[in-house]
C-alpha cells in the first residue's frame, strides 16, 4: 500500500492544528501557576496645587563661606633615620664528638647440621687424596640440603679453581659472598 503525497500532507496540517489548538497557552499556563502577570499600576502622583498669590514665596537660605582652617605648625616630610642594626650574639651549641665504640665484628659461622658436617668432613678427605671430583660431588650433596650455606659455597669455589674451572669458582665466590651478608 502506497501512500500518496497529497493526503498525507493534509492529514498531517490536520492534526498539527488541531494538536495545536487543543494544546495550552504557556503564558496562561504561567498565569495560573505564578499567579496573574498583570503588572500593577504606579499610583498617581499626588496633585501639587499652584501656589497663590497670598502664599509666601520662601527664599533659599544663603551659604555663609567660612576661611579653610590653617594647621598651625608647617610639616615638612623628611626621611626618617634608621638606626644601624645591632649584631645579635648567636651562641653555637657544642656538639659533643662522636662516640664510635670499636665493636670488633666477627663473622657469624653458619650453623650447619650434623649431617651437612660428616659430608664436609668426606669432601675434605677425598680433596686430601686428590680426587676433586668425588669432593665436588660430596660438596654438591651437601648444598642440595643447605642452599644457602656459604661456608659450602667457598669449599666448592676452592675445588673447582683447583680444577681450572675459573668462571664457576667466581660465580660460586660471588653466591658465597652473598650467603655471608645475609648472616651479618
Amino acid at each position: 500500500m502506497t501512500l500518496t503525497l497529497r493526503p498525507s500532507i493534509a492529514l498531517s496540517f490536520l492534526l498539527v492544528s488541531i494538536l495545536s489548538a487543543c494544546s495550552p497557552n504557556p503564558t496562561v499556563l504561567q498565569d495560573r501557576v505564578y499567579g496573574s502577570r498583570a503588572v500593577p499600576a504606579p499610583a498617581p502622583a499626588p496633585v501639587q496645587k499652584k501656589p497663590t498669590a497670598a502664599a509666601k514665596v520662601i527664599a533659599p537660605p544663603k551659604v555663609v563661606a567660612a576661611p579653610a582652617p590653617q594647621p598651625s605648625k608647617v610639616i615638612t616630610h623628611q626621611p626618617m633615620q634608621t638606626p644601624p642594626p645591632v649584631p645579635v650574639a648567636v651562641e653555637e651549641p657544642t656538639v659533643a664528638p662522636p662516640v664510635v665504640e670499636q665493636v670488633a665484628v666477627t663473622p657469624k659461622a653458619y650453623a650447619s647440621s650434623p649431617a651437612v658436617q660428616a659430608l664436609i668432613r668426606t669432601a675434605d678427605a677425598e680433596a686430601a687424596k686428590g680426587s676433586l671430583d668425588k669432593a665436588a660431588d660430596t660438596l654438591e650433596r651437601a648444598l642440595r640440603m643447605e642452599g644457602d650455606n656459604p661456608d659450602l659455597w667457598m669449599k666448592l669455589a676452592k675445588i673447582n679453581e683447583q680444577q681450572g674451572k675459573h668462571d664457576q669458582a667466581l660465580g660460586m665466590v660471588s653466591k658465597a659472598q652473598a650467603y655471608r651478608e645475609q648472616l651479618n
